[in-house]
């Protein structure tokens, strides 16, 4: 019994003194958000950011809900990945240092394999963890050990962030003009060279200007302009600027690349008709 009451004894103190700590340092709200967070900001105060590696340097701009990339080139960035990097700002380090307190080049922080800067704020990208896939970053005074999610986006450069589809949405398209024809915008949608009543071939027509601007590529890499193209693709725009696309294969997958971007984008071979022809063998 005697025991017994002791413990007892010890967890009122114990609740007595933790009660004293709280009232007299009280946790404001927020507090907490800002220590563990690797940046002040959320990943919805991102309108910048900025990439850095050893072969190239990428600069993107957020306009209302769209990204685009400024430079190496310019051109549609791909949302959903670039919306990941930055999950960057508000990324939950497992623990920091100081980085006085520590031997950088030991955590490969002294020449770093990258730097992301959001905004205004400069994140150091070092070696990994050899425990729990976790990597260094150096931000400001301190080194953190965050988890490695956001380096495979970095590391794949240009041809990750780029959009994968042909012609994005918010481009004011006006006509496509594909190997042995040609398609025309009028006020009633898409048609074949010229206004048709032609319903059906309307439809078509339009559901193929659709996959263009709608279908994602399996695979973007750099292009490779070792080969001459099968056939040359033409792209005409609102304020008359064009882009031109080569089809450098069908077989064994569709590869269709942009010389300006030196970029290419594969799909798989099933969508050779979806891409071009409006008369699929089918029909």
């Amino acid at each position: 019994m005697s025991k017994r009451w002791l413990i007892n004894y010890l967890l009122i103190i114990l609740i007595v003194i933790f009660t004293w700590i709280g009232n007299t340092y009280p946790i404001k709200p927020g507090d907490s958000a800002k220590k563990d967070s690797l940046t002040r900001y959320k990943p919805q105060d991102i309108t910048s950011i900025k990439v850095e590696t050893a072969d190239n340097t990428i600069q993107l701009s957020k306009q209302g809900n769209n990204w685009s990339i400024e430079s190496p080139i310019s051109w549609s960035a791909n949302n959903v990945t670039t919306e990941r990097l930055t999950t960057l700002a508000s990324a939950k380090p497992h623990s920091k240092l100081p980085k006085n307190q520590i031997d950088l080049s030991s955590l490969g922080l002294n020449i770093p394999k990258a730097v992301v800067t959001l905004n205004d704020v400069s994140i150091y990208f070092g070696t990994t963890n050899n425990i729990g896939n976790r990597r260094y970053l150096l931000n400001g005074p301190n080194v953190y050990l965050a988890d490695d999610i956001h380096y495979a986006f970095i590391n794949q450069g240009l041809t990750g962030l780029v959009d994968n589809r042909l012609l994005p949405f918010q481009l004011e398209l006006i006509s496509l003009k594909l190997t042995d024809i040609k398609l025309v915008k009028h006020a009633a949608g898409w048609s074949a060279d010229t206004a048709t009543t032609d319903e059906k071939q309307n439809k078509a027509a339009t559901q193929l200007v659709n996959n263009w601007r709608q279908k994602q590529a399996s695979n973007i890499q750099h292009y490779s302009n070792t080969q001459a193209p099968l056939n040359k693709i033409m792209a005409e725009l609102a304020n008359r600027d064009q882009i031109e696309f080569f089809v450098l294969s069908i077989q064994p997958e569709i590869i269709i690349a942009r010389p300006d971007l030196k970029i290419q984008y594969h799909f798989p071979k099933h969508e050779y008709y979806s891409l071009f022809s409006i008369n699929p063998p089918n029909e």
